[in-house]
């Protein structure tokens, strides 16, 4: 059996797929959801440790400046 054979036995069945036109499965707006944030919390994560430095530099630059 191949592919289009078993589709058409699933549509035929009255069960829906569960995989988009492209072949992978569809992903629900919770497991939507999930992915946005766990890319909000690498892109925070990656981005925090580079301003932390950048204020440091500048207090040292205000520091040194003063003395």
């Amino acid at each position: 059996m191949d592919m289009k054979e078993a589709s058409a036995m699933t549509e035929a069945s009255g069960l829906v797929s569960e995989q988009g036109s492209d072949g992978r499965p569809i992903e629900s707006a919770s497991q939507d959801f999930a992915i946005r944030c766990a890319e909000r919390l690498r892109k925070v994560t990656i981005e925090a440790p580079l301003q932390s430095l950048f204020v440091a530099f500048l207090l040292g630059i205000w520091v040194a400046r003063r003395g």
